[in-house]
């Protein structure tokens, strides 16, 4: 420690990174469980997200779909047979 009078800027910077590396994981997190609720690719959707962000942020969510009911009994490929 050779100058005290700069560890207030070192911890705050350390302090914001860490704050702005965690929202950026909530933030992927949150799209992608949004995009798979949605029927969507969770990967290209984070990926709009991170890359273009904000702008990126809101058209997903501007013009992403409804999201999918699930309320019914799972999908069979041998209950929509045509034979």
């Amino acid at each position: 420690m050779d100058d005290p009078s700069g560890l207030l800027p070192r911890i705050f910077a350390i302090l914001l990174t860490g704050i702005l590396l965690i929202g950026f994981a909530l933030l992927v997190r949150m799209t992608a469980s949004d995009a798979r609720n949605r029927g969507k690719s969770p990967l290209l959707v984070v990926l709009l997200v991170l890359i273009s962000f904000p702008l990126g942020l809101i058209i997903w969510l501007l013009f992403r779909p409804e999201p999918i009911e699930r309320d019914g009994p799972p999908f069979r490929l041998k209950d929509h047979s045509m034979q």
